[in-house]
């Protein structure tokens, strides 16, 4: 069998290059995987596409990181990580370089599972010897994978060449072949050390993926299985608000309006004396912004998609905390190709599991208002639906369309979005362009002006680049702005005026859309009724 044919079962490879080599020559009709460097690695490799996530076979070490810094952290990952990867019906083996460690890494899976809302007991791992050498190494994997793969009936010499070399360790392979039965890694809660764990029946590799995980279709509830129903049942925090922040052209600057808003909140109710927790949601899932934005890429949302629990612990570990901004993020996957993989239902259940646990959830969308993410969950899910546009006239109509369709009732095809919940933000606003106010809200359709952001080309430019959005919250044109926006979006909290450092008179350009309205009548009226 050519082991690179898809029929070949995946093996992933978190252990030291003369593992590797040994799995890669052993002649097994297995597809073995790039090796990893480590735990953050393989998580990193799996949601980018990079290796294969049905694999079935997976092989840690518990010395990968041995003699460095990061040793404890690795093997605190590699607990974690077997876990995660036997709960979702892996294979999974450990290579014990250092016996005297291994009751520790053994009490740090328990640890693991309990967190992760595991039963220690219900987990199988299994145990390797790679000092005994390669055979030994290999005849220890074949029962336990019998049903998977066909192993050769006798493995040659080189087996054992590959791993007397191996860096560090012992040079030559202690006598004897593969660990007896009672070596097999009881887990905890077993009666005695010579009680093995029982390989489970043979599984054929029908699961769904353990790294990026197929969609998980919704079970006769609302909500796909791994959602947590001890935090969806929790009532919504008080005078939670949820802000869909969408447009219909791309470079409107939407993701910077959802950054600067999510970060404009958390300042000003934390000066007010009065902090609002708020939690940024990047839901462009094949061309997210919000992680370049704040200098962060990892985790995504697929390191919560691949959870067993989608609980409060779990969906905290996978945020992106942005320090400067003051806020929290959920960041889209890296790769437009893992886009499908966080669906509709995924994200359902996660916004309203956020809904439980911050005041304030900001969605940051794409311009496909009409596609599922956003037309199901984020305008469906929010109060309040800010959207933005630029005073170019191809945004302008655009905007008309786009306006026309989510507020058009369902029975005329539309979306049905009701009108009050919708307000407009005029982006890069400038006077004497050729768009004047009437333009803007004939073009809005009923849906009012509620904040307009002032040019400022160099200085948001230079915050994006340099990874410095907390900069523009005290912008002397761009800070005085999200605040009002802030407040327009909150008038339930109480939020300070802006604090910043003044603008010189000459250096403010004129904003004649926000000029031009009523002060204050447009938004009571307008956006966001209580």
């Amino acid at each position: 069998m050519d082991s690179s044919t898809p029929a070949a079962p995946g093996v992933i490879v978190v252990a030291e290059p003369t593992l590797h080599r040994l799995l890669q020559d052993s002649g097994v009709p297995w597809h073995v995987q790039p090796r990893q460097s480590g735990v953050s690695a393989m998580w990193d490799s799996l949601s980018g596409g990079h290796l294969d996530s049905r694999s079935r076979v997976l092989v840690f070490s518990d010395s990968q990181a041995a003699d460095t810094p990061a040793d404890r952290a690795e093997r605190t990952q590699v607990a974690r990580a077997v876990v995660a990867m036997a709960h979702a019906g892996a294979h999974v083996f450990i290579a014990e370089w250092r016996p005297e460690l291994w009751d520790g890494l053994a009490e740090d899976i328990a640890e693991a599972a309990r967190a992760q809302g595991v039963d220690p007991q219900s987990l199988t791992y299994h145990r390797l010897a790679p000092d005994r050498g390669g055979r030994a190494v290999l005849e220890t994997m074949r029962p336990v994978l019998s049903g998977l793969v066909a192993f050769p009936e006798q493995f040659g010499p080189e087996v054992d060449e590959i791993l007397s070399a191996a860096p560090g360790r012992r040079t030559e392979p202690v006598p004897g072949g593969p660990l007896p039965t009672s070596e097999v890694l009881p887990v905890e809660g077993s009666t005695s050390a010579a009680e093995p764990v029982v390989p489970p029946a043979p599984r054929t590799p029908s699961l769904p993926p353990i790294g990026v995980a197929a969609e998980i279709a919704a079970p006769a509830g609302e909500y796909p299985p791994n959602a947590s129903m001890e935090l969806l049942s929790l009532p919504k925090r008080p005078g939670q608000v949820t802000i869909t922040v969408t447009s219909s052209k791309g470079g409107s600057g939407k993701s910077t309006a959802s950054v600067l808003l999510a970060g404009t909140i958390a300042l000003a109710s934390a000066q007010a004396g009065r902090p609002l927790s708020v939690c940024l949601i990047d839901l462009d899932t094949r061309d997210g912004q919000v992680a370049s934005l704040i200098g962060t890429f990892m985790p995504t949302a697929l390191n919560i998609r691949v959870q067993p629990v989608w609980d409060e612990e779990r969906i905290r570990r996978n945020l992106v905390r942005a320090e400067g901004l003051g806020i929290d993020t959920l960041l889209a996957p890296i790769r437009p190709r893992t886009a499908d993989t966080v669906g509709p239902e995924f994200y359902r259940a996660i916004v309203r599991s956020l809904q439980r646990m911050y005041d304030v959830v900001i969605m940051d969308t794409s311009v496909q208002y009409l596609g599922p993410l956003i037309a199901d969950v984020a305008l469906v899910e929010s109060d309040e639906i800010l959207f933005v546009t630029t005073l170019a006239s191809t945004a302008i109509q655009g905007m008309a369309r786009a306006l026309r369709e989510m507020t058009a009732p369902v029975d005329e095809s539309g979306l049905g979005i009701p009108r009050e919940k919708i307000g407009i933000i005029v982006n890069q606003s400038l006077a004497n362009v050729g768009m004047e106010r009437d333009q803007v809200l004939a073009a809005g359709l009923g849906v009012p002006v509620v904040g307009a952001i002032p040019l400022a080309t160099k200085d948001v430019l230079t915050a994006t680049n340099l990874n410095r959005m907390h900069d523009l919250l005290e912008h002397p044109v761009i800070g005085p702005a999200y605040n009002e926006l802030a407040r327009a979006c909150l008038p339930g909290h109480v939020l300070a005026p802006w604090q910043g450092r003044e603008a010189p008179a000459e250096a403010a350009p004129a904003a004649p859309v926000a000029e031009e309205q009523e002060p204050g009548d447009q938004r009571r009226r307008g956006l966001f009724r209580r």
